[in-house]
């Protein structure tokens, strides 16, 4: 387990938050994201996975999990490597409207089923192909990751390395910058000159 992590440094204010209404109301999954989506035309599944994968390597906090348990504050702990999650179910001999019952009856079992924050990385993939050419994308994440504006960034890069490997290109992008960058720029802040500012 040791040998797989790459960094520990503490949360920021806004994920200390967000962890301990998710620890102490398990059961309202209200940080737990769905992202869902239609796609349309022939989809090489394998090159899908491979791109959805070399983003997690790419963005440390991609593989991190969260601990608290005996300890004076709680920590993030980023992995070295971590496996994302892909599954992929065939509903294309099920009509339209059975797909769209089954789709809503995953989503709110997916919700429930949450994201154990121990374990990283805290999200995972379902594909579900729907037709021929046709897939339906479930993303699961925690908010404790990312916010909203994080989500296009991912995305687009998974659509990036996507299109890289059909055309058989080595995309080489420049290197993310680490969570712990942000986390040492706020302790370096003086919060009484914070307090003073917003106070005024």
């Amino acid at each position: 387990m040791s040998e797989n992590i790459k960094d520990i440094y503490p949360l920021s204010p806004m994920q200390q938050g967000m962890l301990f209404h998710s620890i102490y109301s398990v059961e309202s999954k209200v940080y737990t994201e769905q992202l869902c989506c239609k796609l349309s035309g022939q989809l090489n599944i394998q090159a899908f996975q491979k791109a959805w994968q070399t983003v997690v390597d790419r963005h440390d906090i991609l593989r991190t999990a969260f601990v608290w348990q005996d300890l004076d504050e709680p920590l993030q702990v980023v992995h070295q490597s971590a496996e994302l999650p892909f599954e992929i179910l065939d509903w294309a001999d099920k009509s339209s409207d059975q797909q769209d019952i089954d789709f809503e009856e995953l989503l709110a079992s997916e919700r429930k089923r949450g994201l154990d924050l121990s374990e990283a990385p805290l999200m995972r993939i379902l594909l579900i192909k729907t037709a021929a050419n046709n897939n339906r994308l479930l993303w699961n994440h925690h908010h404790l990751l990312m916010d909203g504006w994080g989500l296009p960034i991912i995305l687009k890069e998974v659509i990036m390395f996507y299109r890289s490997s059909l055309q058989e290109q080595d995309l080489r992008l420049p290197p993310s910058q680490p969570y712990r960058n942000y986390i040492g720029w706020l302790q370096a802040q003086d919060l009484d000159k914070a307090k003073e500012f917003w106070s005024g």
